[in-house]
């Protein structure tokens, strides 16, 4: 009984006691509570996943495996992707934010890159895979001395493309440290140095069969110092590099022909690009026009800026394209034009030129599911100075595809398709599974999921 006593008096107390509380103690209560929810809300935002992937299956006219190789031109540098992309891959970017009572701002970065090459699996053992760390760096911006920029340093993989062609058509990928958005006149500068050691390999085939060994043990040791210049609708980028280390290496090409070489030194690069908010000035969309140029250590893979392959000391690489898009009614029309010269580049005597030219029209039965075709011709030839070869290949896809919205960049995409190959010249489909070097002609079809986010 007693007890029962004692614990109704502490009750009339807490009620008591409770009743007693004051205003302001009530409304201190009420925003300590709406300062922490902000506070959990911050965190929750603060961490940001983002990627990409795709994953699918091709099959041949005869229903075996057109294995999992790019349906692609030789002696080219991209692909029309649609009906013709390659492996299993998947890429994402975990970030965490950072920020100050005065405003200033940090974000750290990790990225990786999952790629395996037999598109029927997802082994981690090591064979005809890519797996790697991508990106591990940290941007920091709104600081007191410059609050327009944003500084950062670590390994980066800032970079632009035709998505058409599968193509990088500006790209920095390596370590260093770097600047963007200082005012300087009417528009934006950008700086940066980065620096890329090769990697371990001593030997390596390209996929037209050009195969590529040191001499030695010495590696490439690339400096790049690098600027970007955006005013209103142009951007302007140019950069030079420096070898440290003097590399010669063996070429064979694809007539089985060997040739010395010595890797350049030095190396320039730059880029003139001009984005026009229509297409033409005939429709509603976009076009991109660019021309691009790469001398010497730059010249191996134009517009890939630290992270790239050995070229001759002579390499000369230009590049012209142009990438649009329209839209109208129910129609968005994605088109390239393109053309790549090489001079030079792998060894003295060395030509290589390509031209390329596609569209992509989609039509959208309704929001949610589109019919997409695609038409791509690419050319090249290749000459060692003594011999060349010469030839193209014309791929036509139709590719029914489910979506969430009426737009040719919304992802994700669930696609069936069925791609049609022509070989023409010196050239065959002998690179896809099913077909062999005499066949200039090639059916495939299958499916394949697409997203980034």
């Amino acid at each position: 009984m007693n007890k029962q006593l004692s614990l109704l008096s502490i009750a009339i107390g807490l009620a008591f006691s409770s009743a007693c509380v004051s205003a302001n103690q009530i409304e201190k209560n009420a925003a300590d509570i709406a300062a922490l929810q902000q506070q959990l809300n911050t965190v929750a935002d603060d961490i940001q996943f983002h990627g990409y992937m795709r994953a699918g299956f091709a099959v041949n006219e005869n229903g075996s495996s057109a294995g999992n190789a790019p349906i692609k031109a030789a002696h080219t540098d991209g692909f029309y992707r649609l009906g013709g992309s390659e492996s299993n891959y998947a890429a994402w970017n975990l970030s965490k934010g950072f920020t100050s009572e005065s405003g200033a701002w940090a974000r750290a970065y990790i990225g990786y890159v999952y790629e395996d090459r037999d598109a029927r699996r997802w082994p981690f053992d090591g064979q005809g895979e890519a797996n790697f760390m991508e990106k591990a760096y940290v941007e920091m911006g709104n600081l007191d001395f410059a609050p327009e920029a944003i500084f950062w340093g670590g390994r980066v993989n800032f970079s632009r493309d035709i998505h058409m062609l599968d193509l990088k058509l500006y790209e920095i990928r390596s370590p260093g440290v770097g600047v963007r958005g200082l005012n300087l006149g009417e528009g934006k500068f950008d700086a940066f140095v980065v620096a890329h050691e090769a990697d371990n390999d001593t030997k390596y085939t390209t996929s037209d069969g050009t195969t590529i060994q040191y001499q030695d043990g010495a590696r490439p040791e690339i400096l790049t110092l690098g600027t970007e210049y955006t005013i209103g609708n142009w951007w302007l980028t140019a950069s030079v590099q420096s070898n440290s280390t003097p590399v010669t290496f063996q070429v064979t090409d694809t007539f089985g022909t060997k040739h010395k070489s010595t890797a350049a030194e030095t190396g320039v690069s730059a880029m003139i690009h001009y984005t026009q908010p229509s297409f033409f000035g005939l429709g509603e969309g976009q076009t991109k026009y660019a021309v691009q140029y790469a001398q010497g250590t730059s010249a191996a893979m134009l517009g890939r800026i630290g992270d790239t392959n050995l070229s001759n000391k002579d390499g000369q690489n230009y590049r012209a394209s142009i990438d649009g898009r329209i839209q109208f009614e129910n129609w968005e029309v994605n088109t390239v034009v393109l053309a790549q010269h090489k001079q030079d580049q792998l060894f003295d005597g060395h030509e290589n030129t390509w031209y390329s030219v596609g569209a992509r029209p989609a039509y959208y039965v309704t929001e949610n599911f589109a019919m997409q075709f695609e038409a791509g011709y690419n050319w090249s030839d290749f000459s060692n100075g003594v011999q060349s070869t010469s030839g193209g290949l014309a791929t036509f896809t139709i590719a029914p595809t489910l979506k969430l919205k009426s737009m040719m960049s919304a992802r994700p995409e669930i696609r069936l398709f069925a791609t049609f190959a022509k070989a023409t010249g010196d050239y065959n489909v002998g690179n896809i599974g099913g077909y062999n070097d005499q066949q200039h002609d090639a059916f495939i079809f299958g499916a394949q999921v697409e997203t980034w986010f």
